[in-house]
């Protein structure tokens, strides 16, 4: 079992027990959506292996990196004047 890290600094991801608030998001999505269809246990195991993957991909990338990937590919769209369109890769003056 690995220990828990606790947070030093103020930037640092609140934790709530044993999760990050990244975790603790994926967690209650699934159990509701599991509660939806009718397969929380299904749902609840699912969340355990996608946060395991999501660890796994984001311990070895700065922070932030999910949520600019999820920007580049057009996960986050907005409708704000001062974010460009994710889909514009070439801009001309």
């Amino acid at each position: 079992m690995e220990p828990t890290k606790i947070p030093r600094f103020i930037d640092d991801p609140p934790i709530l027990l044993i999760w990050t608030a990244h975790d603790l998001v994926i967690v209650v999505t699934m159990m509701l959506l599991g509660i939806f269809i009718d397969h929380l246990l299904y749902c609840l195991i699912a969340s355990y292996f996608v946060i395991k993957f999501i660890r796994r991909f984001s311990d070895n990338r700065p922070n932030g990196y999910l949520v600019h990937a999820a920007y580049w590919l057009g996960l986050l769209p907005t409708n704000a004047i001062s974010v460009p369109n994710p889909y514009i890769r070439k801009y001309y003056q």
